[in-house]
């Protein structure tokens, strides 16, 4: 909210928020929508949205005048009528769960707001629609850092009832995209269309919003009919490209660049260029070999311990109660366990503590290093940590093996069975080898 002064001028001057003013300052005289004030910040500036896309503030003690040009008035916007079914176009479901990439403009709330009607999507990518048929349907509204297991499954739940499209998008938060992307992967078993999860780093009232470029090239790459789960996000910094990737080897590797998100242990599954939307494959995945299964039930009393120097055994007490711990130790697949003077004789106790919880938990290892594979064989702590009851995660991501034992746990009836499928190659996972030109292609 406004301060009271400012408050006093709009109102005196019959200004509400989204009306289109002109300022005077001291550094020049701006025009734009007026934003409502968001609850923080420097409650004695106007913030404009200017024609660019971007918010600016103005400080009241700057500002010498203030003019009304129009009204900002929702009933003069046009209305917008969905195409008629085409059918030679492909039919797509936009299944919604929250974040930017379906966020549009609102100057009665001051910022983005979603935008989950087909009639919202067509006026802010009417390029979708010439692409395709679209349906739309809301599964959750949050921000993806809220995500729970149990969303997980009702995504898949969505996803199977809207089978007999030609493909389905998944607009999602970007910050725990990868572990949804993992989950599907596991629980949409021979999933015989493509789904890929969308998202974007900037918001649709920026100019350098990515939200557009990374759904169009979506509905792109759905028209190429590959079957599986994907991640479609920006593939360079620049416009020129969308990289899609397979669901359970992505990575959000950046907090703000448009192509935060890349490929571990290999490249992108395909690409698609935004110029003549061209789509080129590195690593066509081969078509379901099976009849599509929906297997989402999930073991979620699972933790997740990252090892370092300077870990203590009762670190390792909380997860004596759980059914699976995914350790995610150093290099080769390493933690603390020798003890060769006084200031390492508690290792003796994490690996004490260890094969206790081994008895009736599952507990895989997986590195650091994100790039190459789980090797416990080659030195001495790696086969004393195996001796313990510890299992390896071979190439798999710590994220992807996180989500991957829930799932193991909850499709399997024993430790022992758990293990097996949770060292299964189920969706590229856990490949058999690494390329040798895949650590250095991401650079």
């Amino acid at each position: 909210m406004y301060s009271q002064a400012i408050q006093d001028i709009l109102e005196e001057k019959d200004i509400s928020a989204g009306d289109r003013i002109e300022i005077d300052h001291d550094a020049g005289t701006h025009e734009g929508r007026l934003m409502p004030r968001a609850n923080q910040g420097n409650t004695d500036a106007v913030v404009l949205k200017l024609d660019n896309g971007y918010n600016l503030g103005i400080d009241r003690s700057s500002i010498s005048s203030i003019t009304k040009q129009t009204d900002h008035d929702t009933a003069d916007e046009p209305d917008i009528d969905i195409p008629d079914y085409d059918e030679d176009k492909t039919d797509i479901a936009v299944l919604h769960t929250g974040g930017t990439i379906a966020s549009r403009v609102s100057y009665e709330e001051g910022g983005v707001t979603p935008a989950f009607d087909p009639e919202d999507l067509l006026q802010m990518y009417p390029e979708l629609f010439e692409r395709a048929n679209v349906e739309s349907e809301v599964i959750a509204q949050m921000l993806s850092e809220d995500m729970e297991p149990a969303h997980w499954q009702q995504i898949a739940e969505a996803v199977a009832d809207h089978r007999d499209k030609d493909g389905i998008v998944i607009g999602h938060g970007t910050d725990t995209m990868q572990y949804t992307a993992a989950a599907l992967s596991f629980m949409l078993e021979n999933i015989d269309i493509p789904i890929l999860l969308v998202g974007a780093q900037r918001s649709s009232d920026r100019p350098s919003s990515d939200a557009a470029l990374n759904l169009i090239g979506a509905a792109r790459f759905i028209e190429e009919q590959q079957p599986g789960v994907y991640v479609c996000m920006h593939h360079h910094s620049s416009d020129t490209s969308i990289a899609i990737h397979r669901g359970t080897q992505v990575r959000k590797m950046h907090t703000s660049r448009r192509d935060a998100f890349q490929t571990i242990d290999g490249e992108p599954i395909a690409t698609v260029d935004t110029d003549d939307w061209s789509v080129s494959f590195n690593d066509r995945p081969k078509d379901p070999d099976g009849a599509f299964e929906l297997r989402t039930t999930l073991e979620t009393n699972i933790g997740h311990l990252k090892t370092r120097p300077g870990m203590r055994p009762d670190e390792l007490a909380p997860y004596t109660d759980r059914a699976g711990l995914i350790m995610e130790g150093t290099g080769l697949g390493h933690l603390p366990v020798n003890s060769f003077d006084e200031h390492t004789d508690h290792h003796t106790a994490i690996l004490e503590k260890l094969d206790t919880i081994t008895d009736d938990a599952v507990v895989a290892m997986t590195s650091q290093c994100l790039h190459g594979r789980i090797n416990m064989n080659v030195y001495d702590a790696g086969v004393k940590i195996q001796d313990a009851g510890v299992v390896s995660a071979g190439a798999m991501m710590p994220e992807t093996a996180y989500v991957k034992l829930m799932w193991s746990l909850g499709q399997t009836e024993t430790r022992e069975q758990a293990i097996e499928l949770f060292q299964t190659n189920i969706a590229g996972e856990n490949p058999p080898r690494e390329t040798h030109d895949a650590y250095r292609s991401e650079q």
